[in-house]
């Protein structure tokens, strides 16, 4: 057994362990921490879905950074069986999470309206469709990019369109069902642009720390990462302006129900956060050049990035089950790391892999 297997079984167990007592000690408070492991599994499910749309996309564009970033992006596909367990504590949860399930009779002739899709048969059935479809691409990917085979365009194309509807579906559920009464048309776009800014970053990081020691990242291709990192910020951020200036020149009760506890109570600041680091410091320093071609710069942007998006989840589920303000427990970061640390080693474990048969066969 070498170093990097052991620790990885080691941070694997201490992950877990962290889960387990974040929720052995949430009795009290069960709802707020299924809504932070909600978030948490929801910034997992991005690096899994991101990764896999960024091998579609290279698949139709082509490019060398879809090349330099393969292995990452493969690894990451392969969190998608953890994720799909992950998703169980949700489903069995799912009565305390959503208030649509919630055992006591609510007088909502609105609510009533969406009883034919808001009920817990329905999220199931959603639920596994969702994760059938996500395999049988992972499937498809991993059957081709793992042994050096290119993705077919059509199967890519298909692929994307079936991606952007199944997270449209997802986002559905798991995002705008905790507001019954809100709704959007942009909410697919939202997660689904977070979910590639997510992987992005993540793989152009672990690709650039390896980089780092081998000193083996040409000014070309950093300058490829930066301006694709850059477009991709200014994707997620447009979207995310536009969905917010719709509902503001609208100003309809639907609308407000899901903003007003973000923006008018403690939870502003965290909105302000957001657009900050997930927009503000990416884009002014992804314009400079020096930025683009420095490894240590892009490294710095990445895990802004990553952060921006873990807060950008957080805000977006947190706050439809705190709708007075900010409602924080000291149980939150064993639930966060607990997850998230579970899939990073398992990521780490899978990425060390996927390098060593690499050099295996460059050798």
């Amino acid at each position: 057994m070498t170093r990097t297997t052991l620790s990885s079984l080691v941070g694997t167990g201490v992950a877990l362990a962290l889960l387990l007592v974040g929720f052995f000690f949430a009795v009290g408070h069960m709802r707020h921490a299924l809504f932070v492991y909600l978030a948490s599994w929801l910034f997992v499910l991005g690096v899994v879905l991101g990764s896999m749309t960024l091998m579609m996309i290279h698949a139709l564009t082509g490019g060398a950074w879809g090349v330099r970033l393969g292995n990452e992006c493969l690894a990451a596909t392969r969190l998608l069986p953890y994720a799909a367990l992950a998703v169980i504590p949700l489903l069995v949860g799912m009565h305390v999470l959503f208030p649509w399930l919630r055992t006591e009779p609510v007088d909502d002739p609105y609510l009533d309206h969406q009883r034919w899709y808001l009920n817990a048969p329905g999220l199931i059935v959603r639920t596994l469709v969702v994760f059938a479809i996500w395999a049988w691409m992972a499937y498809g990917v991993m059957c081709a990019t793992g042994n050096g085979r290119a993705l077919q365009p059509r199967f890519a194309a298909g692929s994307l369109v079936a991606m952007l509807l199944t997270v449209t579906l997802a986002a559905v559920d798991w995002v705008m069902s905790l507001v019954p009464h809100w709704h959007t048309t942009d909410i697919g776009l939202l997660l689904f642009t977070s979910q590639l800014l997510i992987a992005f970053a993540l793989a152009v990081l672990m690709h650039l720390a390896r980089d780092v020691q081998a000193n083996d990242a040409p000014p070309r291709l950093l300058r490829d990462f930066g301006n694709l990192m850059l477009v991709m910020v200014l994707g997620w951020a447009y979207v995310s302006f536009i969905d917010y200036l719709t509902s503001w020149v609208a100003d309809l009760p639907a609308e407000t129900a899901w903003y007003a506890p973000r923006l008018l109570t403690g939870w502003w600041w965290l909105g302000v956060m957001v657009a900050c680091l997930g927009l503000g410091i990416p884009f002014f320093a992804l314009l400079l050049g020096k930025v683009k071609t420095s490894l240590r710069a892009l490294r710095i942007v990445a895990v802004v990035s990553l952060f921006a998006q873990w807060l950008n989840l957080i805000w977006l589920v947190l706050p439809s089950g705190a709708l007075q303000g900010v409602t924080l427990y000291w149980t939150d970061p064993l639930i966060c790391i607990g997850l998230l640390g579970f899939c990073a080693m398992r990521y780490r474990a899978g990425l060390h892999e996927r390098r060593r048969v690499r050099d295996g066969q460059g050798a």
